[in-house]
């Protein structure tokens, strides 16, 4: 019989600064809603997030272990409220 392990992974964004080289004549550059919109679409494969300070980061993207965890969460839930007889 084998046994898995849960393993502790954590999902680092990629962080790109846009300042100062986004800057013009040494003033911030701040990237509009329309232009943090239209730069998400030219980039669709990609998880897109911005920040209150404007960083861009590049999400990466979940793979069979988010996928397992969640199933794992939702068999467990299920089986409680089958169990606690308060769930569906």
């Amino acid at each position: 019989m084998t046994t898995n392990l849960p393993v502790a992974t954590e999902i680092i964004p990629v962080v790109l600064q846009l300042q100062p080289a986004m800057s013009t004549t040494g003033y911030a550059y701040a990237m509009t809603n329309d232009q943090f919109y239209e730069f998400c679409q030219l980039n669709r494969d990609f998880r897109i997030e911005r920040n209150a300070v404007g960083e861009l980061m590049i999400m990466p993207p979940t793979g069979s272990e988010t996928d397992q965890h969640n199933f794992d969460i939702i068999v467990q839930l299920g089986i409680w409220t089958k169990q606690d007889g308060t769930g569906w």
